[in-house]
C-alpha cells in the first residue's frame, strides 16, 4: 500500500506509516516525499495507530518533519502515546472526518475524535466526546471531552471560537479576536482552559 501522505487540505497533511514496511523503509520514503516543495510549510497529523514506535522513532520521524519545515499538529494512535507536549489524539471509537466548512446553524455531534477539514462558522455547533481538530479557522462553538473527558483537546490552525468548552470547563473569545498567526491548541491544566501556539 505504502506510506501514506493525505493533503487533507493545504497546508495540512495526514501522515500514516505503512505498517508492511520496516520503520527504516519507511523513513526514507518519507523524506523523498516531503522533498517536494509541494509539501513545504505545511502542518501534520501523525497516525501511529497501526504502528508500535519508541520515543526515539517517533523524534526520527519529527527530525525529518522539522527539517522541512513541516509542523506537527496531533498525534493519533492507539496505544502508545508519544511522550512530547503536545497532546495526543486519542482514538476512543473512531475519527470522524468532515470534508466541508461547517456553516451557521450546522450541529455536529460523535462519540468520539471529529477532524474538521475546513472552517467551522459563526454560530455552528461540534460536540464530541474526545478532540476536535479543525484544519482552517473556528470560529463557531465547540465542547470537546463532552462526556466529561478532561483530557481532551480543541486544534485549530486558527483558533478563533465564539465558546470553547473542554469537558466541564468554557472559555470564550473577546468580541472582536486577533486572526492567530499560528496554529493553536486548547487543554485543560490546574482547572482551567489554557491556549497555546504549538510550535
Amino acid at each position: 500500500m505504502g506510506l501514506e501522505i493525505k493533503g487533507v487540505t493545504v497546508p495540512a497533511l495526514l501522515i500514516k506509516l505503512d505498517s508492511g514496511k520496516t520503520f527504516e523503509e519507511n523513513l526514507k520514503e518519507l523524506e523523498e516525499k516531503l522533498s517536494s516543495a509541494f509539501f513545504k510549510g505545511s502542518v501534520s497529523i501523525l497516525d501511529f495507530s497501526d504502528t508500535d514506535l519508541s520515543q526515539e522513532q517517533v523524534e526520527k520521524i519529527e527530525e525529518i518533519l522539522k527539517k522541512y519545515n513541516n509542523k506537527v499538529l496531533g498525534y493519533k494512535s492507539q496505544t502508545k502515546k508519544p511522550q512530547r507536549k503536545i497532546p495526543e489524539i486519542t482514538e476512543k471509537k473512531s475519527l470522524k472526518i468532515i470534508s466541508k466548512t461547517i456553516r451557521s446553524g450546522e450541529r455536529i455531534e460523535y462519540d468520539g475524535d471529529v477532524l474538521v477539514i475546513g472552517d467551522v462558522n459563526p454560530d455552528a455547533y461540534i460536540i464530541a466526546s474526545g478532540n476536535i481538530i479543525v484544519m482552517g479557522a473556528l470560529r463557531g462553538v465547540v465542547h470537546a471531552g463532552a462526556n466529561g473527558d478532561e483530557t481532551a483537546t480543541v486544534m485549530a490552525l486558527k483558533l478563533m471560537p465564539q465558546q470553547l468548552r473542554i469537558a466541564s470547563f468554557y472559555t470564550r473569545s473577546p468580541d472582536n479576536p486577533e486572526v492567530p498567526e499560528y496554529p493553536e491548541k486548547a487543554y485543560i491544566e490546574e482547572n482551567q482552559i489554557v491556549i497555546e501556539r504549538i510550535k
